[in-house]
Formats: C-alpha cells, sequence, structure tokens
C-alpha cells in the first residue's frame, strides 16, 4: 500500500506471533495497528494490543496467507495478509479476498 495512506498504516498487514502464543496485528511498517511513523520501537511480546485467537482460527487464516515464516525456537513466527502482488487497494479481487481473511479473524473468539 503507498506510504502514508491510512491503509499502510491502520489496516493489518501480518499477525505476529509473541512468545507467549498470543497474536499481535502489524501495519505495512511491522508496527501495531495505527502506528504511523517508522521510527518508534515497539516490544511485541509485551504490547497491550497481543490477543489469543483460537488454533483453528490461525490454521485458517494460514490457509489464505499469502507467505509464512514458520515458529523457531526464540523467533515466533507470522504470517501476511498480502504481499506487494495482492496489494488490497489494487483492484477489486484483492480487495475482496484481503476481507474475505479479515472476517475470518474477525469473527474468532478473543478468549
Amino acid at each position: 500500500m503507498p506510504i502514508g495512506t491510512v491503509a499502510h498504516s491502520h489496516l493489518p498487514y501480518c499477525l505476529q506471533k509473541t512468545k507467549d502464543g498470543k497474536w499481535l496485528a502489524l501495519n505495512r511498517n511491522y508496527k501495531p495497528l495505527g502506528t504511523v511513523g517508522k521510527d518508534e520501537w515497539f516490544e511485541y511480546d509485551s504490547h497491550p494490543s497481543r490477543q489469543s485467537i483460537p488454533a483453528a482460527t490461525i490454521s485458517a487464516l494460514k490457509r489464505r496467507a499469502s507467505s509464512i515464516i514458520e515458529d523457531k525456537p526464540d523467533d515466533p513466527g507470522l504470517f501476511f495478509f498480502y504481499d506487494d502482488g495482492t496489494m488490497p487497494t489494487d483492484g477489486a479481487a484483492n480487495w475482496k479476498r484481503y476481507c474475505e481473511t479479515l472476517l475470518i479473524w474477525a469473527n474468532a473468539s478473543t478468549k
């Protein structure tokens, strides 16, 4: 997404797993959603926006992911909702796919 747009900073680009097994939604700058600047440092493992997401939801999201970085010892994985070739703002088909993926996440329990 073009740098400086609302979509770039406020829509999820990926979900980053944290060391406690929770997940943190990140924007295109790998910052928590809503962060506009690039320079601020965030500790993902203690960020208050981390959330528990059921394993079934994570599995469903990963099946739709554009790419996945699997867990490694001391390096929790992450997966991406889109890549440069499937940016949601680049056309109706990409937007539809992105929204369908977000719907899976939106319907997940946060317990």
